[in-house]
């Protein structure tokens, strides 16, 4: 190696990377490798505990990115790639996701509280006991998505598609249901609707 060259390895383990510019606009991403890295004109980052709050994602190809218990609070991921990633307790609080393609992520656990999730795409993504309180899913696809036990309060889902999705033991209290397809969606007694929600569009589930 020569001076300038960074060899990525940290905890001895392959790790994601991130090139910015000054903006911190990412426009070049390797993740899942080791990698050699000559260019004084970027600033590297890479992804860890200590979090990338602020960063500027937006339209980032992230596919099966191991991004278990990252820091993303704030982070704009607007139109990203992250299909298939792992984001098991995940921190996302604020992050803007629109747009983003989720389908088959894996976000158990995840904090999307207050997160903009408009139009993403979650179609069968893992969302077992994530914090979607007060999250704006508007126009989301969830389709065949799980979420059991996930926390929906006050959460905007006007005109998402739930078609197939597992509903088992969520808490939609508060949460706005206006136009969202229901078709085929697993509930039971344990699921909790909004007050103001007409239970006849359902039928019961076993």
């Amino acid at each position: 190696m020569k001076e300038g060259d960074l060899l990525l390895n940290w905890q001895k383990k392959p790790v994601a990377i991130l090139l910015c510019d000054k903006s911190n606009k990412v426009f070049w991403f390797k993740n899942n490798k080791y990698e050699i890295v000559t260019n004084k004109q970027l600033k590297v980052l890479f992804f860890s505990e200590k979090g990338l709050q602020g960063i500027d994602l937006s339209g980032a190809d992230l596919r099966h990115a191991d991004l278990r218990h990252a820091d993303l609070r704030g982070v704009s991921l607007r139109g990203a790639y992250l299909t298939g990633a792992n984001l098991t307790g995940a921190y996302l609080t604020g992050a803007n996701l629109r747009g983003a393609s989720l389908r088959c992520a894996n976000l158990k656990g995840a904090d999307l509280t207050n997160a903009n999730l408009i139009r993403a795409n979650l179609r069968h993504a893992d969302l077992r006991h994530a914090d979607l309180r007060g999250a704006s899913l508007t126009g989301a696809d969830l389709r065949g998505a799980n979420l059991t036990g996930a926390y929906l309060n006050r959460a905007s889902l006007s005109g998402a598609d739930l078609t197939g999705a597992n509903l088992y033991g969520a808490d939609l209290t508060g949460a706005s249901l206006f136009g969202v397809n229901l078709t085929g969606a697993n509930h039971n007694q344990d699921t909790i609707w909004p007050s103001n929600f007409d239970k006849s569009r359902l039928s019961l589930s076993s």
